[in-house]
C-alpha cells in the first residue's frame, strides 16, 4: 500500500474517533451549556450553589443513578411541589438536549468536577417611583430578574406563572401582589418568597418587586438588562473539531490524488 493511502486511512480513522468522542460528549450532556441553562431556569429556586432557596437542596439529591433521576425530575417536575415540568413535551421550555445539558452541569457540580458558574450581573434600569406606592421599582427590577423570570418570563409575559405585565384591578393592587409574593399560592407552583415564611426575600425586596410589577406596561415591554455572558456554548468546541478534521481531510485527499 502506498504511503499516501496509509495516511488517508489514518486520517479517516482519526476523524471517526473525533466524531465518536463528540457524539459521546453530546449524549452525556454539555455541562458548559448546561451552566447557562441553569442560570436561566434553575438558580432562582435552587441557588447558585444548588443548596436550595425555595427549591430543593440539590447537594443531597437522592438516588444512585443521579443523572437519570435529574433528567426525569426536570422533564416531569414533582407533583404536589413547586417544581414544574420543564420538558417541551410537558408544556415547558426545554428540549431533551437542554435537559441533558443542565443535568450534566448539576451532576458535575455535585461531584465537584465542575466549578460553580458565576452569577450574571445586571445594570438596573432607572424607573421613576410610583406615587403612594412603597418600594423602589429600579431595585425591584433586579429582584424580578434574579427571582421571577424563570416562571413569569423575561417580559413578564407568563410561563409557569401568571403574566404580570397587565393592568391590575382593584383599589390596592400592591397589597394583593405583595401578599402573593410573601405567602405564595398553596397547591400551585408559586412558592412563599418571604423570609418569615422560609423564603429568601426581605420585606423591602418584596415591596421593591411589587412596585416594579406595577410599572409594567403590557403594551411597551420591559427594559433591557445589561448582563454579563457566562461564556460561549460548549457546542462550539464540537463544531470546531469537526471543521478542523474536515480541513485536514481535504488537504490530505488533494495531495493524495495529485500524486496518484
Amino acid at each position: 500500500m502506498r504511503a499516501g493511502g496509509k495516511l488517508t486511512i489514518f486520517v479517516l480513522l482519526l476523524g471517526l474517533l473525533l466524531l465518536g468522542s463528540v457524539a459521546v460528549a453530546q449524549e452525556g450532556g454539555d455541562s458548559e451549556r448546561g451552566a447557562e441553562l441553569y442560570q436561566t431556569y434553575c438558580v432562582m429556586c435552587h441557588g447558585l450553589d444548588g443548596r436550595g432557596r425555595v427549591g430543593a437542596n440539590l447537594q443531597s439529591f437522592p438516588g444512585i443513578a443521579v443523572d437519570a433521576a435529574l433528567q426525569q425530575t426536570i422533564t416531569r417536575g414533582v407533583a404536589g411541589s413547586v417544581m414544574p415540568a420543564f420538558s417541551e413535551t410537558q408544556g415547558g421550555p426545554l428540549s431533551d438536549v437542554d435537559i441533558a445539558d443542565v443535568s450534566a452541569y448539576i451532576s458535575s457540580v455535585l461531584r465537584g468536577t465542575e466549578p460553580i458558574a458565576p452569577a450574571p450581573t445586571y445594570q438596573p434600569p432607572e424607573i421613576p417611583p410610583l406615587p403612594d406606592i412603597e418600594g423602589n421599582p429600579s431595585n425591584g427590577a433586579v429582584v424580578f430578574q434574579n427571582n421571577c423570570v424563570a416562571c413569569h418570563g423575561k417580559q413578564a409575559q407568563g410561563g409557569f406563572g401568571w403574566p404580570l405585565a397587565k393592568n391590575w384591578p382593584g383599589n390596592q393592587p400592591e397589597v394583593f401582589i405583595s401578599q402573593i409574593v410573601a405567602t405564595g399560592i398553596e397547591g400551585s407552583k408559586m412558592p412563599s418568597w418571604a423570609q418569615e415564611n422560609g423564603g429568601p426575600l426581605t420585606q423591602e425586596e418584596i415591596e421593591d418587586v411589587t412596585a416594579y410589577i406595577l410599572t409594567l406596561d403590557p403594551g411597551s415591554g420591559l427594559p433591557e438588562f445589561a448582563a454579563e455572558s457566562p461564556g460561549p456554548l460548549g457546542t462550539t468546541i464540537s463544531w470546531t473539531l469537526l471543521a478542523a478534521f474536515g480541513l485536514v481531510l481535504a488537504i490530505v485527499l488533494v495531495r493524495y490524488y495529485r500524486k496518484a
